[in-house]
């Protein structure tokens, strides 16, 4: 890996666990049809846990959301990252053992991630100002690199889940 320093390091994964929060939960509100595109393919993840209940895959949490999950609204309280692999053995370091060295962002963005969140979620539409149904959330993920480049937005995810684990708290 090219030499990157500790503030580009930390910019890079504070900007990732953000721009994967604000992303994630947005399309949990309002864009389930697309939350299989936040996970990696099959065979890297390792857990997906939603109240100790273990799911397939992205494709699967998906259908969960879809089918069988009332609305949600979800309230980010707090979030927070650190970085677990700097040199994960994803499609960046492939494309580095081929002899075209990571600089830069690329090479900033060749990590794996821990990212914490918690708030609150409330389930089905709120009865009235005040409502009570809310439940507290804890969720932590690993996110590796996808190999994606390019510009942010225009629907490119920098960042996959490889594993997650969802608790409802009291």
């Amino acid at each position: 890996m090219a030499q990157v320093s500790d503030d580009t390091l930390a910019k890079t994964s504070i900007d990732a666990a953000t721009e994967f929060v604000q992303s994630f939960y947005t399309a949990l509100q309002s864009g389930r049809s697309t939350i299989g595109s936040f996970y990696a393919p099959t065979p890297t993840i390792s857990k997906i846990l939603f109240n100790g209940n273990v799911v397939a895959d992205g494709p699967s949490v998906q259908e969960i959301f879809t089918n069988q999950m009332p609305a949600a609204h979800y309230e980010v309280q707090s979030y927070d990252c650190q970085i677990i692999n700097l040199n994960y053995p994803g499609p960046a370091a492939a494309a580095e053992a081929a002899g075209k060295p990571l600089t830069g962002m690329a090479a900033a963005r060749n990590m794996s991630l821990l990212v914490t969140v918690s708030g609150s979620v409330r389930f089905g539409e709120e009865r009235e100002p005040g409502d009570l149904s809310n439940r507290g959330f804890s969720e932590t993920f690993v996110l590796v690199p996808s190999g994606e480049t390019g510009l942010k937005g225009r629907g490119k995810k920098h960042w996959l889940i490889q594993s997650q684990n969802f608790r409802l708290v009291v």
